[in-house]
């Protein structure tokens, strides 16, 4: 069961292995161990629906999920009309096919408006799993964490609101065997196919070389801004694990 995870790769250079490893360790732990605060009165809210009813089609309680994180947006002062998204900056010209993207007038931040329920079967996404997605993203690539910040709606559907460090396009685009190395040694997991990195929990794609979803800075730091991942289990069970694995 343990051949993932924080399992130790023997066989990699010493550039690629213990340092790396460490880092990320070290970073995704900071991950773990900090508590879901920012989403706990959402995560409340979608627990008393849990055991609701069984018979509901995947399209009816995704409606229903979206309207119970709206209506708890606006009850807590988290929820920001569609009408003002331009205030979060400058709107890039080809929004991705997920979120909406605008990058701050500074030009450190990204605030993504994310259509939660858009690659929801590539990522095998269940209705509940959407307000915790994030994390699990946080946990594995913790370069690129993403800090929730609100909820929003469009055409009656709900958008989560996430802000993320934005990475220089002056970082370099790493080679196919630096991304097998890292996600192999730093993260561990394995190749599963041409495409996929996983585990038992989860799988990992749209990082490879030819995408530009993966940079690496000159002082070697790699940075996985975008990459889908696949659940294989409930997302809150995930969580646990990674929680309970990276103490």
């Amino acid at each position: 069961m343990f051949d993932y995870g924080r399992q130790i790769v023997k066989n990699i250079i010493a550039k690629w292995s213990k340092s790396d490893r460490l880092h990320y360790e070290y970073l995704s732990r900071v991950q773990a161990d900090s508590h879901r605060s920012d989403i706990r009165v959402f995560e409340i809210g979608l627990s008393a629906q849990r055991y609701g009813n069984n018979q509901q089609s995947a399209s009816d309680l995704s409606s229903e999920i979206s309207l119970c994180l709206i209506e708890t947006a606006k009850n807590n002062g988290l929820f920001v009309p569609k009408n003002q998204w331009e205030n979060f900056g400058d709107k890039k010209r080809q929004p991705s096919g997920e979120s909406i993207v605008y990058l701050s007038p500074d030009g450190k931040t990204v605030t993504k408006i994310r259509n939660p329920f858009a690659k929801a079967v590539i990522k095998n996404l269940r209705p509940f799993d959407i307000i915790f997605e994030h994390l699990i993203h946080n946990i594995l690539f913790p370069n690129t964490q993403y800090t929730f910040k609100c909820i929003s709606e469009d055409l009656s559907e709900v958008r989560i609101i996430y802000s993320q460090p934005y990475v220089s396009l002056n970082f370099l685009p790493p080679s196919q065997k630096q991304i097998d190395k890292y996600v192999i040694g730093a993260i561990g997991l394995k190749k599963e196919n041409s495409y996929f990195y996983g585990n038992e929990y989860l799988s990992v794609t749209d990082i490879s070389a030819d995408s530009d979803n993966v940079l690496v800075d000159k002082n070697g730091i790699f940075y996985f801004i975008d990459p889908i991942i696949r659940l294989k289990k409930p997302a809150v069970e995930i969580l646990e694990y990674y929680y309970r694995f990276l103490k």
